[in-house]
């Protein structure tokens, strides 16, 4: 089996790793034969649950069950939709499925036993890597005078559908900034309304939470209007992910809206590759080092996945463990130090 290695933003030593893992795995050593060097490795089926067909979720699913086929010899991994992080957190947990995309928040409060899970704590639950995020991006016009979120005080504001994690989203990252019902007009619209909504001026700014980039999200309207994502502080980062253990500072690049020139610093959750910890240790090994790899190559016809270039992203910032075998590579890889171990402080 052909791996095709990623050499751009990745060291010397994920090369020589994946190399060296080819050559153990496929029983290629130079004391055996021409003929047993030929051999296929033994096949193995993988199982992983995703989300509903065709949603970021489930391409992303796709595209780490690709980079698994491809890079680690022999496995083979059967993708299925389902209905969702909480049944997968629990179905990759007791080993139902091998492999599994989970919502940060949600394997948050399944290996601490909070909120859907209280007092059924899912302990056995691993991350091998993040394959993707979905950020709090404010959208208003550039010629709005916006610059900030705290600058919607005392103006009208789409936060999102009414109980929705980008209404939530909303609602937290506003309480740290002294925003309410009280002084501030929140319109309770999705994301497509909160677009229309804002291209027409009837409110100021349109919140998502999810990935990016979105096509919900107005890139420019009829008009050639341009567009800007509204920026957090430093200090109001700080208060928003103390309140919620599963966020993670994020950014929203540059050149995703028309008009907007410069990134915009947020904050986000990450969407996990996760196992059980009873995976065996070569394996969750192997998987971390394919999607460390290879990755950033299958991901590179999904933008939303960009940011799995950035090599602290696959491993820091969790909101529980990396499996044993996948902290061994990153360690290795020099992502983390041997005090690390991948989840947020």
């Amino acid at each position: 089996m052909m791996t095709v290695l990623k050499m751009t933003k990745r060291s010397g030593i994920r090369f020589f790793a994946a190399a060296a893992l080819c050559l153990v795995l496929s029983g290629c050593s130079r004391a055996e034969s021409t003929e047993a060097s030929k051999e296929e490795p033994e096949r193995f089926l993988l199982t992983m649950e995703t989300f509903t067909d065709g949603s970021a979720m489930d391409l992303a699913g796709e595209t780490a069950a690709a980079v698994i086929n491809n890079t680690v010899p022999g496995a083979h991994v059967q993708v299925s939709v389902s209905k969702g992080s909480p049944i997968n957190a629990v179905n990759v947990e007791n080993g139902s499925v091998d492999l599994a995309l989970v919502q940060a928040d949600t394997a948050w409060e399944a290996y601490y036993g909070k909120g859907a899970f209280e007092g059924e704590p899912k302990e056995g639950l691993r991350v091998l890597a993040a394959c993707y995020p979905v950020l709090s991006a404010w959208t208003a016009k550039k010629d709005s005078g916006l610059i900030w979120v705290h600058d919607l005080k005392g103006k009208t504001a789409a936060s999102g559908t009414e109980g929705s994690i980008t209404d939530r989203m909303s609602r937290l990252a506003f309480s740290v900034m002294g925003i309410s019902e009280e002084n501030t007009a929140l319109e309770p619209l999705g994301l497509e309304e909160g677009a229309e909504w804002t291209a027409e001026g009837w409110v100021q700014a349109a919140h998502s939470f999810a990935q990016v980039p979105n096509p919900g999200i107005p890139g420019a309207d009829a008009s050639g209007a341009e567009w800007i994502f509204l920026s957090y502080t430093e200090e109001e980062l700080e208060a928003i992910l103390n309140a919620a253990p599963w966020l993670y500072r994020g950014q929203l690049p540059a050149g995703i809206l028309a008009g907007q020139e410069e990134a915009a610093d947020t904050f986000g959750m990450k969407i996990l590759l996760c196992a059980s910890a009873d995976m065996e240790e070569e394996l969750a090994y192997e998987i971390a080092m394919a999607m460390d790899v290879n990755g950033p190559v299958y991901a590179g016809g999904h933008a939303f996945m960009s940011a799995m270039l950035e090599e602290e992203f696959l491993c820091q910032d969790l909101p529980i463990p990396l499996h044993d075998g996948a902290r061994r590579y990153y360690e290795e890889c020099g992502y983390l130090t041997e005090e690390q171990d991948g989840t947020a402080k």
